[in-house]
């Protein structure tokens, strides 16, 4: 296997799997739940719930009889209201089963832990987050992430943060935010989306062929941000969604971030734009911006 990807099943890992059948790799993708997922001279799905003593090791076990691979760990409990409300259960996944695993796995040449914005904390559209920011979680979830990535870097691994994702879901029985955008709006019933609240967003697609493009080059960072060069709020992005499919894009309704009481049950930050320098020099390209229209193309 050329690859491994833990928590294959949700919607990063999803694009992750097709980008890398795409490019020809051949993957070891693991899921709670593989039923009805095909296997192929590409793809080869396991089960396994990474908090699951026995399935966790089954995973190690076969890695330990492979050539050394690329691993992306994308496995998380990762709602900021669950994370609050189920404190036990997000810590089991976030942390001690994570810490498990990079004690007990071998054969991992690389691994490519998915991360997120949430551990800066609060930030302003004057300045963007760069790594070495110390984190500031405003959220037990944050703060989850932020434990787990010094876990991580402790075994010296990779850290890469993500911005707001978006696009359609390729997960199976899934729906993400944009589905529910579009269902609305094609529907003709209005959406409100928060229109002072900022984000270096990328699509789905563009994140997991950014990380597959990171992950085939020497001396990366030990942490990453993998984000756009943009500064755009949900409303922005509800409108381009309306733009692109031909909706109405009035049904898009702004609505402020900080009048957001009662919507969330715990805090979040309200801007948290990321740097993206590193990622640019390391690509070489001078500019990043979401794209809507390569999110449902391959390669």
């Amino acid at each position: 296997m050329d690859y491994v990807v833990i928590g294959a099943g949700g919607f990063l890992g999803s694009y992750l799997l097709e980008e890398l059948q795409a490019a020809g790799h051949r993957v070891l993708a693991t899921a709670r739940s593989v039923e009805g997922r095909t296997c192929g001279p590409q793809i080869t799905w396991q089960r396994c719930d990474i908090t699951k003593e026995r399935e966790a090791g089954a995973l190690i076990e076969r890695l330990s009889g492979l050539p050394a691979c690329r691993l992306f760990y994308l496995a998380a409990y990762h709602h900021p209201d669950l994370v609050q409300k189920h404190p036990g259960k997000a810590w089991e996944t976030n942390i001690t089963a994570l810490s498990a695993f990079l004690n007990q796995a071998a054969n991992v040449g690389a691994l490519f832990y998915a991360s997120t914005d949430v551990v800066y904390g609060e930030g302003t559209l004057e300045r963007r987050f760069r790594e070495q920011d110390p984190p500031r979680p405003v959220n037990l979830y944050g703060k989850h992430k932020a434990l787990a990535e010094q876990l991580v870097l402790a075994c010296g691994y990779n850290v890469v943060r993500f911005p707001f994702l978006i696009g359609p879901s390729r997960a199976a029985g899934k729906q993400h935010f944009y589905d529910t955008i579009c269902g609305s709006l094609s529907r003709g019933i209005p959406i409100e989306m928060f229109a002072d609240s900022y984000r270096s967003a990328l699509s789905f697609r563009q994140a997991a062929r950014l990380l597959v493009q990171v992950s085939e080059l020497e001396g990366c960072p030990a942490v990453l941000n993998i984000a756009s060069d943009d500064a755009l709020s949900k409303y922005d992005t509800g409108r381009m969604i309306a733009e692109k499919h031909g909706y109405d894009p009035t049904l898009v309704r702004p609505i402020r971030f900080r009048d957001a009481q009662g919507i969330f049950e715990v805090p979040r930050a309200g801007t948290a734009l990321l740097d993206n320098t590193l990622l640019k020099r390391m690509l070489g390209v001078p500019e990043i911006h979401l794209r809507l229209d390569e999110e449902g193309a391959v390669r």
